[in-house]
């Protein structure tokens, strides 16, 4: 059994998606325990990641971190108040108005049908990889502050 460090976190996740376990965490570096027969498929798994619809997600992810306050929102606008519902959302082309608190709006028209299609999208996310993904990243970010604070 070897063991192989990564230091990009949404790698990680589909990783750990993918069922290989964590070993430990040091300072920003994630150590995989990798059966020596299973390292090819491995690296193979990390290349994959990068063309990957989860990196995309993991994108979107980053980039609504980072989007300052915003207010003026039209009557054709909705709002989601999770990180990873946004960024489900964001990938499935909805136009992004900006964001107040944590509250992040979306440009949706202003017709039953295409609101009923962007909140059944909110219920979509929850039974998608994407919400595992997602899962992933929150499950190594908290052991990596436990691990930190102890």
């Amino acid at each position: 059994m070897n063991t192989i460090s990564v230091t990009d976190l949404g790698k990680s996740a589909y990783f750990l998606m993918h069922g290989y376990k964590i070993n430990n965490i040091q300072n920003k570096s994630i150590y995989f325990q990798v059966e020596e027969s299973k390292e090819d498929e491995f690296k193979e798994i990390g290349l994959d990641y990068l063309s990957s619809e989860f990196h995309r997600f993991d994108s979107c992810l980053v980039s609504l971190k980072k989007i300052g306050e915003y207010t003026t929102f039209s009557k054709n606008s909705r709002f989601v108040n999770d990180l990873g519902v946004a960024a489900y959302i964001l990938m499935h082309k909805y136009k992004l108005l900006g964001r107040k608190n944590r509250f992040i709006y979306f440009e949706v028209e202003d017709n039953q049908e295409s609101i009923v299609k962007f909140n059944d999208m909110i219920f979509e996310y929850l039974l998608s990889d994407f919400h595992r993904f997602d899962s992933c990243l929150m499950s190594i970010k908290k052991l990596n502050e436990y691990i930190f604070e102890r």
